[in-house]
């Protein structure tokens, strides 16, 4: 009998501890969970605020993760373990620039603790500072500011010669830079053009360069990229390289409920190789077919990059013809997952621009 109580009482102690240790959890309690800022300037930088806390439970707390509900705000925090009766912190760094006006942001907590969701938040209003030609003109070479490097026509006419774009330059030195046309002309592809009433452009003043794009001239299509050089006597960066490109897209004039054209369509627009070795080549065929009343003609093919190969066995469909498109794509160093796209240019009007990924798995 006696060694039947004493069973009876150790079993109730080990009971007794498992539930104790079922029960022991952290617990966080902070101090605020909201924050004002107030007014803050846009120029000042990242406002800052830490919110502190006490682990109150029985067990330490290890936060897990911590989140903004953007990319404006960001937060630091105690990344060991908090033992029962310690404090920790979490800091969360507000970016008012280029944020003018009021905010209002969250930051979420996730733990161990008892509480294992906790929502932080903050709010302010982010007085705007005064814009000048670095808002304006955010490029920098050498003495000259400019919107972009890139002078971009988007959408012209594959038949039209005359188009033209303003661009602008800002010199933001104090002495006048001289920009050298002639020179720069000489640098420009052919089916571009440059004129400009005057070659000086004067201390806190800008200057508009006017650009001709002939899309016969170059006679291409979709997105095209020509580079050149803009010269001038910038003592600082002379030589400014410069990009002009244009979406150069079919005209197809007015059509009618009766007019006859083509129609493209794929038996499938993507193919996963899985999983290849390096510095080897792979290669899938995709069905074109002409699903219209007219011919299909195929302008133009261009992949994301050079390891991928596009080659159509035929360029002309007619009505009810289909042909091949084999994509190519070679390993080459690279490892993990890739992801590449082939595009097909075409006159169909519904469909002028169509695209074929492929992707794989290169074994290291």
């Amino acid at each position: 009998m006696r060694i039947y109580l004493l069973k009876i009482i150790g079993l109730f102690f080990v009971l007794g501890l498992s539930a104790a240790n079922a029960t022991a959890q952290g617990k966080l309690v902070f101090e605020k969970d909201k924050h004002e800022f107030g007014k803050i300037q846009e120029e000042a930088g990242p406002a800052e605020i830490t919110f502190e806390f006490t682990n109150t439970g029985n067990a330490a707390v290890t936060i897990s993760d911590v989140k903004a509900s953007c990319g404006c705000t960001t937060p630091t925090w105690t990344k060991e373990a908090v033992a029962p009766g310690k404090t920790g912190f979490i800091k969360a760094a507000y970016d008012p620039n280029n944020r003018p006006g009021p905010f209002e942001k969250s930051i979420t907590i996730q733990s161990n603790a008892e509480n294992p969701t906790v929502v932080l938040s903050i709010k302010g209003e982010v007085i705007p500072r005064e814009r000048g030609p670095k808002d304006w003109f955010p490029i920098e070479s050498g003495a000259l500011r400019m919107r972009s490097k890139n002078i971009y026509l988007n959408k012209i006419y594959h038949n039209q010669s005359s188009n033209s774009i303003d661009f602008l330059v800002y010199n933001q030195s104090d002495e006048p830079i001289h920009l050298k046309l002639a020179e720069t002309k000489a640098t420009l592809p052919a089916h571009v053009s440059i004129e400009s009433t005057q070659t000086q452009v004067n201390p806190k003043d800008s200057l508009i360069l006017k650009f001709n794009y002939d899309a016969v001239k170059k006679n291409d299509w979709g997105y095209v990229s020509d580079r050149f050089i803009l010269l001038t006597d910038d003592a600082t960066e002379p030589n400014k390289q410069l990009y002009i490109s244009a979406n150069i897209t079919e005209n197809f004039g007015t059509l009618s409920s009766e007019s006859k054209i083509p129609m493209i369509g794929f038996d499938k627009n993507y193919h996963d190789f899985g999983k290849v070795n390096q510095n080897t080549t792979s290669s899938v065929d995709f069905t074109m077919v002409n699903n219209g009343n007219a011919p299909l003609i195929v302008r133009k093919t261009s992949a994301s990059c050079g390891c991928t190969v596009s080659e159509p066995k035929k360029t002309t469909l007619q009505p009810g013809e289909s042909t091949t498109i084999t994509v190519r794509f070679s390993s080459g160093g690279k490892t993990g997952k890739q992801n590449q796209n082939v595009t097909i240019i075409t006159n169909d009007p519904a469909k002028t621009t169509m695209t074929l990924s492929i992707s794989a798995e290169i074994n290291p």
